[in-house]
């Protein structure tokens, strides 16, 4: 998938969820959340956001492996240290 058919997708959800919100079509329960215009997509967006920072900030330090972490244990002829 090329990056402009990405684009164009996220394009046509994000018309897709304003049209819903216009046509008030609310999937949950009658609260004060969704009387504001546009919360749904700017909770979904945020939301994606957040979980985009946190893993780049906190979790990718933490899970990933230094560039070479697999060569230190072998010689130049791809044997271990045996």
């Amino acid at each position: 998938m090329t990056k402009k058919t990405v684009y164009i997708i996220v394009a046509v959800v994000l018309v897709l969820a304003a049209a819903a919100e216009i046509a008030g079509v609310h999937m949950h329960a009658a609260s004060w959340w969704p009387l504001p215009f546009g919360y749904d997509i700017f909770f979904g967006f945020v939301g994606a956001w957040i979980l985009i920072i946190v893993s780049k900030m906190i979790m990718a330090p933490l899970l990933q492996r230094d560039k070479d972490y697999y060569d230190d244990d072998f010689d130049e002829d791809g044997r271990g240290d045996d």
